[in-house]
């Protein structure tokens, strides 16, 4: 009879009404102790800085409660604004469990991953643990939330008053906050700039904003088409049999854990036994998929490509106005507007053959190997007379996508155990990340060399060759940092060395190159900014954009 008269008691005074300004410090104060764990947790690994972290910690509170306190007095009004508040705790809970579980950074770039992630993606990232994140930070608030009244103070002004009171006294807390302790803290931040990022939720709802406001407030930069005077080379006069181009775009693949790099452990088998070049010295244009694609088909190059005022189309448009026949082939979220204006097939339309009951889970993903099927029919339907000069297939993979890498590989590739099978990477030891990682780079290498082996077989047909390239990097828990995204200069080598691969085929004697001198351009670095040149070089089709000192086969071409 005593608990059931506290409870209520304590029911009652939970649920009395108050004030909004009165919700808003709550929420400030709930948020700043129970959502930014990630920079708790980050503080032990600050760069440069030999103090007292409970001290360093004692001077970021007050700092970090101004800040958020300055985002939930925005919502300190009497109606409408409960949806606001509930929205803001779960925005909190889920960025805390992805910066905490994979070490992301929650800003514009992560933003628009987020948007541009198809529902196969984001199935792999929700978990329980997410779920319990959830509830523990968001749902539990959120139920006092919506049962608590909300009272105004009589006549507007007064309730106008109390939140203008209440901003100035969060921009009070910040300003004291950054004065008394700025001696300390700027250093601590110029060398760490991560710290920047940290600050939930007010860093995922200002980015989130900036984000929404980028339409409206940057208008659409004017297209400029950088197809003009392309055209096929010499070798297309002379030559019995037009050329076919597989250029492969890798998902996640990272160099360091290529055996034809270097790495100790044998991931790839079956490319070692084709005649294939491996740049060991390569670099993405990005850290995410969203960045590096679009950048990566560009004439550009990455710091041309991201200053440029202008859209231009891209390499894809270029051989398709040299008049080769070009398609994209994607077993990803899309291409991210590189193939608009030339052909498109996506593996999920076929999810109900025979290959795709084989290769396709029941969420309509699937392995790579479904790229492969049913090509022949796909090139069939390209115009006849663009094939009659050539073919370029673009290839882009799921390969190495995370979370869930074990689903990235075929139970008879998994040559390293025990493996992470979960997509709470931060649960498993790392050596398990590591080992279901590079379980997907073996299926990666198992995919490459069957589509070597089909290009074989088009030799009667064509003059064939293979590129391959990843579009960026990833982390495997080094630093406490997991998946990729985080912003380019901040970002771990290992989110932008990623691998380059060729295999020459006849290709390759087609545009006159020497194969042993090839072999001692591996250590050379190079980039995405290479592949544009490279391949306009590989398929001999010329146009103002093409820049020789960029075709990563240049030096070893003879002069035909």
């Amino acid at each position: 009879m005593a608990i059931s008269a506290l409870t209520s008691r304590l029911s009652k005074h939970l649920l009395q009404p108050r004030t909004p300004q009165f919700v808003a410090l709550c929420l400030a104060l709930w948020l700043t102790l129970t959502a930014n764990w990630a920079l708790w947790l980050r503080l032990p690994t600050l760069d440069g800085y030999h103090g007292s972290l409970a001290l360093l910690a004692l001077r970021t509170l007050p700092l970090i409660l101004g800040a958020i306190l300055l985002i939930t007095s925005l919502f300190a009004w009497p109606r409408w604004m409960k949806p606001f508040w509930i929205a803001l705790l779960l925005i909190s809970a889920s960025s805390q469990y992805f910066m905490v579980s994979y070490g992301t950074i929650m800003d514009q770039g992560m933003i628009h991953n987020i948007l541009q992630t198809d529902v196969r993606e984001s199935s792999d990232l929700f978990n329980p643990k997410l779920l319990a994140e959830l509830l523990l930070i968001a749902i539990l608030p959120a139920i006092w939330l919506w049962k608590t009244p909300i009272r105004g103070t009589g006549q507007a002004w007064r309730n106008v008053l109390r939140t203008l009171l209440l901003l100035a006294g969060a921009v009070a807390l910040v300003a004291a906050s950054v004065g008394v302790s700025y001696k300390e803290l700027a250093p601590v931040v110029r060398n760490n700039l991560w710290l920047r990022f940290m600050i939930n939720p007010v860093n995922p709802v200002l980015s989130a904003v900036g984000v929404l406001l980028d339409p409206v407030l940057n208008k659409p930069r004017p297209f400029v088409s950088i197809t003009g005077g392309a055209a096929l080379g010499s070798s297309y006069a002379t030559a019995q049999k037009p050329p076919l181009l597989v250029l492969v775009v890798g998902e996640t693949a990272r160099a360091k854990n290529f055996s034809l790099n270097g790495y100790e452990r044998d991931t790839n088998p079956e490319l070692a036994r084709q005649e294939v070049l491996s740049w060991r010295n390569a670099h993405s244009c990005g850290t995410s998929t969203r960045e590096s694609v679009p950048c990566m088909f560009s004439n550009l190059g990455r710091e041309g490509f991201y200053g440029s005022k202008v859209e231009h189309d891209n390499l894809l448009d270029v051989l398709q106005a040299a008049g080769l026949a070009v398609l994209w082939v994607d077993n990803q979220a899309g291409c991210k507007g590189v193939c608009k204006r030339v052909p498109f097939a996506d593996t999920a339309d076929s999810v109900n053959s025979p290959a795709g009951k084989a290769l396709c889970a029941a969420d309509g993903e699937c392995l790579d190997g479904m790229l492969l099927s049913g090509l022949e029919e796909r090139i069939a339907k390209l115009d006849p007379a663009r094939r009659a000069k050539g073919l370029v297939l673009v290839m882009h993979q799921m390969g190495s996508h995370g979370p869930a890498y074990y689903k990235r590989s075929t139970p008879d590739l998994k040559a390293f155990k025990p493996e992470c099978e979960t997509n709470a990477l931060s649960s498993c030891p790392q050596q398990n990340v590591v080992n279901v990682y590079d379980n997907s780079i073996r299926y990666t290498d198992h995919f490459l060399s069957q589509t070597i082996d089909w290009l074989k077989a088009q030799q009667s047909q064509y003059e064939t060759g293979m590129f391959y390239m990843s579009d960026h990097g990833e982390s495997l828990g080094e630093m406490g940092i997991y998946l990729h995204g985080m912003p380019y200069a901040m970002a771990p080598e290992d989110q932008k060395h990623v691998p380059m691969i060729a295999w020459l085929g006849t290709l390759g004697a087609r545009t006159h190159l020497d194969q042993s001198c090839l072999n001692k351009t591996l250590d050379q670095p190079v980039s995405h900014d290479n592949l544009f040149h490279t391949v306009l070089g590989l398929m001999n089709v010329t146009s103002p954009t093409y820049k020789q000192p960029l075709d990563a086969l240049a030096s070893c071409r003879a002069a035909s």
